[in-house]
């Protein structure tokens, strides 16, 4: 694998990541804090908890596959705020589906009352993150490849000497 898209992967690791884990978690153990009862995690979790793990590890595994996609996009000469659309509109699709799929699999009764929050959400989330975390991820990786490799600059510096 080429050293910018390992580096474009890791960018996205690296500031997706615990973006999007804090978010996870502040979502589950905010509502008890605004309202002062600890049932509200109990009910968050034991409705989405299932679901919530597969998220998680759909996430993970989201990133590397958006970070991918953006890199070819910066590569093709795709503009920032449309490369940040499509990494957030993947990552968002990824996880999102991979949520509803686990709630259509172990919810028996009102699965399409149960999916309306993450559909909502998944709508919030890539519009949210096109402007802010998808854009600034896009940006680094747009740095990231117009960077000279280190060997261009090697030989530049031993040429005008």
């Amino acid at each position: 694998m080429e050293k910018k898209l390992k580096h474009s992967i890791l960018t996205s690791y690296l500031i997706g990541a615990p973006i999007g884990i804090i978010i996870v978690f502040a979502t589950i153990f905010v509502p008890s804090f605004l309202f002062g009862e600890g049932l509200m995690i109990i009910v968050i979790l034991g409705t989405y908890g299932i679901s919530t793990i597969g998220l998680v590890v759909a996430f993970i595994i989201s990133l590397w596959i958006g970070g991918k996609v953006a890199y070819k996009n910066i590569k093709n000469g795709k503009s920032l705020l449309l490369t940040s659309f499509k990494y957030s509109t993947l990552v968002n699709a990824i996880i999102w589906t991979t949520f509803c799929l686990i709630i259509s699999i172990t919810v028996k009764e009102e699965k399409i009352l149960m999916m309306v929050p993450p559909i909502f959400a998944f709508v919030v989330c890539t519009v949210l993150t096109t402007f802010s975390i998808g854009l600034l991820i896009s940006y680094v990786i747009k740095r990231i490849i117009s960077k000279p490799t280190e060997l261009k600059n090697s030989v530049a510096n031993k040429v005008y000497k």
